[in-house]
């Protein structure tokens, strides 16, 4: 019953927030651009049923043993309405995160759920940010662009594989005792060791959790990373779909280089729900780039906003049937502490 009420809080919540950036976006704007955009927001539509997909393939590669207590549909929904929470979540896009461990406890237990959702959330950053380093060697390589956006865009490439590099070394070596090693060794943190110390059992547990999937499953671990690389690079084909909906003609690498440069900019200011005039902006830039007529970039932003709200509100309807079926958590007391991590 705890756990049904904690799911329907969430639902209450993301309602609540959801019908308020309805009505501030407008719901007359929102019918006449559903209207307007035709095949083009239904494409929208499906390319992000294609990426659900997708993610869910790539998280259910992650759960290794675990993955036969979840089915597809039920892993499927749990991915939908958990990025649903993310995406409207004030000031950084991590709500979501306690709702998939809420969701997943109810079959694998609440140890293994918040184990899956940890080292899911890292893998799915690592192929975040791997698109974004190859989009942006993509557009150096093939597109003409401004002299000082090939700088910007080489230093963001140069910061993307640092960061690619240092999710690697953490998977590998443990998050927690990378970040234990550094602030040892920074005199400016030194003073909050003791904090650290206090809680190391735990920070090992994370650690172990973390590693295992890398240093156990290469092969699937590098499969869910494939996955989510290619789950990015669809939003690419979003881009695309909407913009040759208004007769614009464009590559897909132009589509993904528009993808990156909205990104990029949305990653930056992160703490904005559902980044509000954020992707407009970066739209509108990575267009001008493009010698492409910047305004279009209000309009794709509008067309991928409706499309947002079509999949937050599917995602938060999800919720409902999943308080249904769901069950007591296994409490993490009485959980195995040996066997298979995930």
């Amino acid at each position: 019953m705890k756990n049904k009420k904690t799911e329907i809080a969430f639902f209450v919540f993301g309602l609540a927030v959801f019908l308020y950036l309805v009505v501030r976006f407008g719901i007359d704007q929102i019918t006449a651009n559903i209207a307007g955009a035709g095949w083009s927001l239904l494409g929208a539509v499906l390319v992000w049923f294609i990426i659900y997909v997708v993610n869910t393939l790539a998280w259910k590669l992650l759960l290794g043993e675990e993955s036969k207590q979840v089915t597809f549909i039920h892993l499927f929904m749990v991915t939908v309405s958990g990025f649903s929470i993310d995406t409207i979540t004030p000031v950084i896009a991590l709500g979501g995160e306690p709702y998939k461990v809420k969701a997943l406890a109810t079959t694998v237990g609440t140890r293994q759920a918040l184990s899956a959702v940890l080292v899911y959330r890292m893998v799915h950053v690592l192929g975040h940010m791997l698109i974004l380093f190859v989009g942006t060697l993509s557009a150096l390589a093939f597109l003409t662009l401004p002299v000082s956006l090939v700088w910007m865009l080489i230093v963001t490439g140069a910061v993307m594989l640092v960061i690619v590099i240092l999710i690697i070394s953490g998977l590998r070596d443990g998050v927690f005792h990378r970040v234990q090693s550094l602030i040892e060794k920074t005199a400016l943190l030194r003073r909050f060791t003791h904090v650290l110390k206090k809680h190391e059992h735990s920070f090992n547990e994370m650690d172990e959790v973390v590693t295992h999937a890398y240093r156990n499953r290469r092969g699937k671990f590098y499969g869910a990373v494939l996955l989510e690389f290619v789950s990015r690079a669809c939003m690419g084909v979003e881009v695309y779909l909407i913009l040759r909906g208004t007769g614009v003609e464009i590559s897909l690498i132009s589509a993904l280089f528009v993808y990156v440069a909205y990104s990029i900019i949305i990653n930056a200011v992160f703490f904005i729900p559902l980044n509000l005039g954020v992707r407009e902006g970066g739209l509108y830039l990575g267009l001008q780039s493009l010698a492409l007529p910047p305004m279009l970039g209000i309009y794709l932003g509008v067309v991928i906003r409706i499309r947002e709200f079509i999949w937050i509100l599917l995602g938060l309807l999800l919720i409902l049937p999943l308080t249904r079926r769901s069950e007591k958590a296994i409490p993490y007391p009485e959980e195995r502490t040996t066997g298979t991590l995930p």
